[in-house]
């Protein structure tokens, strides 16, 4: 997707929207708060000061030119549900909205909302697994997997792959390695290369079997 249309500058909102520009998307904003919508205006492809429930002033604004926009307004639940139907009623390709609870999560599901987000769970929860495990640097999740980021376990240190049998005995495929003096990961390592102190391993597997790996550290 090449173009987004952000809606709502809150902190999540105006972050999203400065960290897509950076990744050379075109990016247009909608907030009724003046100072907001200023205040990033010239970082921005457009900027929109107007209340994002008028439908006219979504259709004005050319929401529908957007591959994809994002809700995520930090007001009522009614209003965020009221946006994202007009969204999609507008034609928009894609229609992110972000969530306050579960209950509105199933309304916004309901809609025909094609994702839905939690920023402020989802960071918490992220930052709370990075902090209650051993040696985890960072970590990705999607469709039941994840992607975690370690510091190679001391009993790893020294041994390579076809010692260690890391699929047989906890489950997880080794997709990256990157060595204390470079910063650049090694995508494919080799069977045969042994693990040195510092070195930083990308594993994937199910949540079960993360955990497991995470308990033997």
């Amino acid at each position: 997707m090449k173009s987004f249309c952000i809606i709502g500058l809150g902190k999540f909102g105006a972050s999203l929207a400065l960290s897509l520009v950076k990744h050379g998307k075109q990016v247009m904003v909608i907030d009724s708060d003046a100072d907001k919508v200023n205040a990033i205006a010239d970082s921005v492809t457009n900027a929109v000061i107007g209340d994002a429930t008028n439908e006219n002033l979504l259709r004005a604004a050319g929401v529908a030119d957007y591959d994809c926009a994002v809700v995520c307004m930090t007001s009522n639940t009614s209003d965020i549900i009221l946006v994202t139907i007009l969204l999609k009623e507008l034609g928009v390709k894609k229609v992110i909205a972000r969530a306050v609870n579960e209950g509105h999560k199933k309304v916004l599901e309901r809609i025909g909302t094609d994702e839905i987000t939690f920023p402020e769970h989802d960071a918490g929860e992220k930052l709370a697994f990075r902090l209650s495990k051993n040696s985890v640097v960072d970590y990705v999740q999607f469709a039941g997997y994840k992607i975690v980021e370690i510091l190679v376990p001391n009993e790893w240190i020294g041994k390579n792959l076809m010692e260690l049998n890391p699929r047989r005995k906890f489950g997880i495929n080794i997709i990256a390695v990157t060595s204390a003096e470079s910063a650049k990961p090694n995508v494919s390592p080799a069977p045969d290369r042994p693990f040195c102190a510092g070195d930083r391993v990308g594993v994937m597997g199910t949540d079960k079997d993360i955990e497991k790996l995470a308990k033997f550290m």
